[in-house]
């Protein structure tokens, strides 16, 4: 134990407890006592009960009535005051513990967005820097103010601090960026050059991808996913006129990477201002068969791959055949009939190309 230790009080009476018993020693009951001190009989009351402090007046008075000097009695209150307050910060310290263990703290420090350190009061400035909040208590109206439309999984779980901080996570990366104003009809004409990057390697398309979505004034945003998230993309709005788009390369492969670009893109085109988080297994409803409808008639029209689904292809020399004359990568096609039900999820995977994240491709 160290000197400083030593000397915090571990506990703490109200200087009411005390003056309780001088009256009672005195024989006095609480109105007679109220009257010799020139003190109301509610104050006497209050201040014996706790709900009341002794004020420097209040310690002048009983010094002159009971003898015992008036520092003590505010001394005696400040040592109250000093243990509430140090009981209040011991019980706020392990609600924010707890707090903070339902946080990815491991993973954002290893991503460098936290400090490196143990120490949890640097720990939760961090992390309410990230989230751009003041406090634990300000956690639920930050999840509010998203209005995020969650495309839930069917399987999986999904912890919402996780999910938010990989949001922020995103979201810093945008904020970053300076673009023009978003240009709807310009953002639609890249969508359509970006189509023709699905065949190329992620060296050639990622930095043209990047360039095309952020000439039309949408922020694009690569962010590696963080446990418990289950999400494979996100479009919202940073305001009125800055959509972004997060992906999480979730799966590694390309048919998952440019389907939820391209839903993601829907998203942005048909549904101004609002939020989503999309996972590609989640339940659907009417907005989402909306995105999922525009994205498929943008890779490959949803007649032409109604009509080849009919034909059930099999193998391999089907779908190349077929993709070479649509212009699209394999691996896109056969995501698609597994979707459908065309092909089994297990079947000519093969086909589609896997993808990675740098440090990981480098490390590999």
């Amino acid at each position: 134990m160290t000197t400083q230790e030593a000397w915090t009080p571990q506990w703490a009476t109200h200087p009411g407890e005390h003056l309780e018993e001088y009256i009672q020693e005195r024989g006095w009951s609480q109105a007679e006592f109220a009257r010799i001190a020139d003190m109301t009989p509610k104050l006497v009351s209050t201040i014996i009960n706790g709900s009341n402090p002794v004020t420097p007046e209040t310690a002048l008075k009983l010094e002159h009535v009971l003898g015992l000097k008036a520092y003590i009695w505010t001394g005696l209150q400040a040592n109250w005051d000093l243990f509430q307050a140090r009981q209040r910060e011991q019980e706020a310290a392990v609600r924010e513990a707890e707090w903070l263990k339902g946080f990815p703290i491991r993973e954002l420090k290893a991503c460098g967005r936290l400090p490196q350190t143990n120490d949890p009061g640097r720990i939760m400035d961090g992390l309410l820097g990230l989230l751009g909040i003041g406090g634990p208590h300000a956690y639920e109206a930050k999840l509010g103010s998203l209005a995020v439309h969650h495309r839930k999984a069917r399987t999986g779980t999904t912890s919402p601090h996780h999910m938010l901080c990989w949001l922020m996570l995103g979201e810093e990366k945008a904020r970053r960026l300076s673009l023009p104003a978003y240009d709807p009809g310009r953002f639609k004409q890249g969508c359509a050059e970006i189509r023709s990057l699905t065949v190329e390697m992620p060296e050639t398309f990622e930095p043209r991808m990047l360039e095309i979505c952020h000439a039309s004034g949408v922020a694009l945003v690569f962010q590696k996913p963080l446990s418990k998230t289950c999400v494979f993309g996100s479009a919202r709005w940073l305001n009125d006129d800055r959509p972004m788009i997060q992906m999480s390369l979730r799966m590694k492969s390309n048919d998952h990477f440019w389907w939820t670009f391209f839903h993601e893109a829907a998203h942005i085109s048909l549904h101004r201002g609002m939020n989503f988080v999309d996972d590609k297994n989640g339940e659907d409803n009417d907005v989402e068969a909306e995105a999922d409808a525009w994205a498929e008639e943008m890779l490959v029209g949803r007649e032409r791959i109604d009509a080849f689904a009919t034909t059930c292809p099999r193998t391999k020399q089907e779908v190349v055949t077929f993709a070479d004359e649509v212009g699209l990568h394999p691996g896109i096609v056969v995501g698609m009939l597994q979707h459908r039900r065309v092909l089994a999820f297990s079947h000519l995977n093969d086909l589609k190309a896997r993808l990675g994240w740098a440090d990981e491709v480098a490390a590999a």
